[in-house]
């Protein structure tokens, strides 16, 4: 992998850049609601506002009730295609600082409904471009993407870097690809000032039912047969990077964040089992799989390289998977015995066949 263990040189960037009004949009989201929940305290002046629509998944409630209820933080229900909603949030709150999470981000989402995820992604992310144009008081704009734009990396003996073209594989991947050259060229035509990060696969309590973690370990629990089909990390991690980024990153430049850790399906569904097994204190029953239909193409692997952020910014990912993955199966695990709490995330919950040999976490 790509992170060296010594302390990183002196970062090469400009003065930190601390923000005094942010929108964020898709903070109800797995990822911007952790987001949310972390920089809260990080940036303790900072007035916070979350634009999310409240798509599957998204909930006002994922933001701690300490926050909801700060006069720092203010929630909007709203669209991104809504130009002229995202131009009066800009002006009137004195926006300085976008950090845009709003997107879809399920693959097998995008095989099923291409031209839905295409129109909704790339369409969005132009509209908050061009509010952020007409608005034209913006200091930062964080476009968060995915490592999923490189492709498929299982015949790689390099990671990808941040200088490695763009191969996407499948609709959401291409969708995401296609919004950071818009992003560029807003930078380009209209001195959009941007900076980019693309991420690994992130994990964790609070994720939509549809990805692997929260799918598999509800399987546990009915101890039903899994269905046989990277690298990760924990909502934290991310979000530390991301502020890192936000404060200190050099402007239209791309930074990858992952982490050293890797497993395939196979061995995250076996940890699954048995620490599900052993928080139900049942014993260590045989692990079952299922064969089903696979995804028209599915990407074997995603492995980048993010010595750049860490020998500019000092970040790097430090939970170690078992930590993180024992956290994240307990919150789940109690949240659902005796089906009386925190239910949200098991509504609806079925095995979609495209899930087949991918860490789709």
């Amino acid at each position: 992998m790509a992170s060296p263990s010594a302390p990183p040189p002196a970062s090469s960037t400009s003065a930190v850049l601390l923000p005094k009004n942010v929108l964020i949009t898709g903070g109800c989201g797995f990822i911007g609601s952790n987001f949310i929940n972390y920089i809260f305290d990080k940036w303790p002046t900072s007035r916070l506002v979350n634009l999310d629509k409240l798509a599957t998944g998204a909930s006002p409630q994922h933001i701690l009730d300490k926050i909801r209820q700060s006069s720092r933080y203010s929630f909007v229900e709203g669209n991104l295609v809504d130009q002229q909603l995202v131009v009066r949030l800009l002006r009137h709150n004195q926006i300085d600082t976008v950090i845009h999470f709003a997107a879809i981000t399920h693959v097998d989402e995008s095989y099923s409904d291409r031209i839905g995820t295409i129109q909704e992604n790339i369409i969005s992310t132009t509209t908050l471009l061009e509010a952020i144009n007409a608005y034209g008081s913006i200091r930062r704009m964080v476009h968060i993407s995915t490592d999923e734009v490189y492709g498929d990396s299982q015949d790689d003996d390099q990671p990808k870097s941040e200088f490695s073209l763009p191969n996407p594989t499948n609709p959401y991947a291409a969708s995401k690809a296609a919004c950071e050259y818009i992003v560029r060229s807003y930078h380009h035509s209209y001195k959009l000032p941007y900076v980019m990060v693309r991420m690994n696969n992130v994990y964790g309590p609070r994720q939509a039912y549809s990805k692997l973690i929260p799918k598999f370990t509800k399987l546990a629990l009915e101890g039903k047969p899994y269905p046989l089909m990277g690298m990760e990390c924990t909502p934290d991690d991310c979000a530390e990077g991301i502020r890192r980024v936000t404060e200190q990153g050099r402007l239209a430049q791309v930074y990858n964040i992952g982490t050293e850790f890797e497993k395939c399906n196979l061995h995250l569904t076996q940890m699954i089992h048995q620490n599900v097994e052993k928080i139900l204190a049942r014993g260590c029953s045989k692990i079952q799989f299922q064969a089903i239909p696979d995804r028209p193409y599915h990407d074997r692997r995603y492995y980048i390289d993010f010595s750049k952020i860490h020998q500019e910014l000092g970040w790097q990912c430090t939970t170690p998977f078992e930590e993180g993955l024992a956290r994240t199966l307990e919150y789940y695990v109690t949240s659902t015995t005796g089906f009386t709490r925190n239910m949200w995330w098991l509504n609806g919950l079925r095995v979609n066949p495209c899930n087949t040999l991918e860490l789709a976490i």
